[in-house]
């Protein structure tokens, strides 16, 4: 569970691994709700951007009737591909490859949404369709489903989470370890992320992912000293590196 406009990680769970998406959405919006103290009246100001794998009809309702806001891609495929065959009148996102248009039906949930349908080319050249369920009434359906492909700034972390910090290179028999293994993986993402934005801020360095912060900048080989109340005495860093320069004039952020 994530925060894409800060790049947080709020929360990561371990299931077991034949567990379907389906099945943890509700304790995981439940957990949300407990860790950002939300009422009803600030549900209503967030949107929930949910992919297919969770987006059955049971779960849909759920969400709706807890007051969120929502940009919810339906579980159906085989509904999506049965009335994306209606529509007659697609806009274009990508030419030639993607579209989009409202969906001649609509599902219906107790209160106001809107049933968006998208159409697109796999890799294989085939023809495949989405239904997207929104509570935002008067977007343009264009800009709909460019809101919903901002999903994938997230996904970009999880990537580099894994590539950069090994997750999937570091297993543990035991459940608890593992478990443990996720949750340090969200702590040392989150440092990654406050390094980034606070002590890289206004330098070359600030717009670098997770992936290139850890293997091109925080391995910079150095030396930290401290005084005896634990405030920093001296920092040495290796000056053949492209960003020790760079890190030296930052890094007493840090203690500061």
């Amino acid at each position: 569970m994530g925060l894409t406009a800060y790049d947080e990680s709020l929360c990561s769970r371990l299931y077991p691994g034949n567990r379907l998406s389906q099945s943890v959405l509700q304790p995981t919006v439940l957990e949300l709700e407990q860790l950002l103290a939300l009422s009803k009246v600030q549900r209503r100001q967030v949107c929930l951007r949910l992919d297919g794998g969770f987006g059955t009809d049971d779960n849909i309702a759920w969400v709706l009737k807890r007051g969120y806001q929502l940009l919810a891609k339906g579980l159906s495929g085989s509904r999506a591909a049965k009335w994306g065959h209606t529509v007659t009148d697609w806009q274009t996102l990508e030419p030639e490859r993607r579209w989009v248009a409202l969906s001649p039906e609509q599902l219906h949930f107790g209160c106001p949404t809107r049933t968006i349908a998208v159409r697109w080319l796999d890799s294989a050249g085939k023809v495949k369709h989405g239904l997207y369920i929104v509570t935002d009434l008067e977007r343009p359906v264009a800009e709909v489903a460019q809101l919903y492909d901002l999903r994938g700034g997230f996904e970009t972390d999880i990537r580099e989470d894994k590539q950069g910090l090994l997750l999937t290179h570091r297993r543990k028999r035991c459940w608890e370890a593992q478990e443990t293994l996720a949750l340090l993986n969200d702590l040392a993402h989150n440092f990654l992320v406050m390094f980034r934005r606070q002590v890289l801020a206004d330098t070359p360095l600030a717009h670098y992912g997770l992936y290139r912060l850890i293997h091109e900048v925080v391995n910079v080989p150095g030396r930290a000293e401290f005084h005896a109340d634990g405030t920093l005495k001296r920092l040495t860093l290796q000056q053949s590196h492209p960003h020790a320069r760079i890190l030296a004039a930052t890094l007493p952020k840090l203690w500061r």
